[in-house]
């Protein structure tokens, strides 16, 4: 695990969430700094105890205590150091046809009774499990076009309507998944929907990135 690629967006996410363990906060921190885009990695107890200056017996309490309360997934191997899963990092695989078609029809006109209609028909029960899982955050999360870090987006997007509308915020996330498409970005270029909404970029003007990136491209094609 010397030469893993850190993800940045992975330690931004967990130093935003809000966790009333801090031991335990900094060992997620230790882990998101070894976890991939989807929040696995496979750290040592030994190797996350000289990271944090942590005692090993506190990190053992503490990665059950992050495992107890959902932050983190353990799988347990003989002979092998724990295969963690951070759980707000895990990308959604739910079905994009049924909900996230829906999610254009609510460009204008986002309810609570109509997305909490759209929701019961197309999403199962584990998916609206969490208590804050509104209909309007969910419309965003179907409508964002990567779907990971759903703990994290979840916070942020809380903190956002408070100062902000969310029919825009939903809206901002239908257009620029339509912007990536376009532009054909790849999933991993997209940031986490988290630092999306942290960055107020439901603001951002679309057109004139578009015309910038067509320039650049441009020039780059003459030299």
């Amino acid at each position: 695990m010397e030469n893993h690629l850190i993800h940045y967006d992975n330690i931004v996410d967990v130093a935003l969430m809000p966790i009333p363990n801090t031991v335990a906060k900094v060992l997620l921190l230790a882990l998101a700094n070894y976890s991939n885009a989807e929040g696995e990695c496979f750290p040592s107890q030994q190797k996350l105890s000289e990271d944090t200056l942590i005692p090993i017996r506190t990190i053992a309490r503490s990665i059950h205590w992050l495992e107890a309360n959902e932050f983190i997934r353990v799988l347990r191997r003989p002979n092998k150091p724990n295969f963690y899963i951070i759980t707000s990092m895990e990308e959604d695989m739910s079905d994009e046809n049924g909900y996230a078609k829906m999610a254009d029809e609510v460009v204008s006109n986002i309810t609570k009774l109509e997305l909490a209609r759209v929701v019961s028909n197309t999403s199962s029960p584990a998916k609206l499990a969490h208590p804050n899982d509104s209909p309007l955050f969910q419309a965003f999360w179907q409508a964002y076009p990567r779907r990971i870090g759903k703990g994290a987006a979840r916070t942020a997007f809380k903190r956002a309507v408070k100062f902000s509308n969310g029919d825009d915020i939903v809206q901002g996330a239908i257009a620029y998944a339509a912007h990536c498409e376009e532009m054909g970005t790849e999933k991993q270029y997209i940031p986490h929907p988290s630092t999306w909404l942290n960055a107020e970029r439901w603001e951002d003007d679309l057109e004139s990135e578009k015309v910038e990136t067509k320039k650049t491209i441009g020039w780059l094609n003459e030299l």
